[in-house]
């Protein structure tokens, strides 16, 4: 059986994320804050190309959930910091066998992003990057 993997490359904001935006505590220049809408996101060195080398390199579908015919949509949460270190990475949904788990293995494995920015400045960034797995 040929597993095939695929991304879905586009940004989800979820109203939780959003939240933390609208916290009246922090304001714009404060360095701690993390945002959710930037002018420039992060993203894996290579842009899109270098993504998809990189998943189809390094992520592995799970044996369990080949045997159970698994597949689905795993949407992942972290941050990447001003130095594009990954942290906090927690996976906001799982179709079960394992989906969840690997996904968020490959993204904690994923080596340093290019940061996000904000007028021109780096600046922490929650990104929700979504994966698809499927088997054909």
């Amino acid at each position: 059986m040929k597993h095939f993997f695929s991304t879905c490359l586009l940004l989800l904001l979820l109203t939780a994320a959003n939240a933390q935006t609208k916290d009246s505590t922090r304001k714009d220049n404060d360095p701690d804050k993390i945002f959710t809408k930037v002018d420039k996101p992060a993203e894996f060195p290579g842009g899109v190309d270098g993504w998809r080398r990189y998943l189809e390199g390094n992520l592995k579908y799970p044996k369990k959930a080949i045997r159970r015919n698994t597949v689905g949509v795993v949407k992942i949460q972290f941050i990447v910091d001003k130095q594009g270190v990954v942290s906090e990475v927690t996976a906001l949904n799982d179709p079960g066998d394992g989906l969840a788990d690997e996904a968020v293995r490959v993204i904690e494995e994923s080596g340093k992003w290019i940061p996000a920015e904000q007028n021109g400045r780096k600046v922490i960034y929650r990104h929700i990057q979504a994966i698809t797995f499927k088997l054909e």
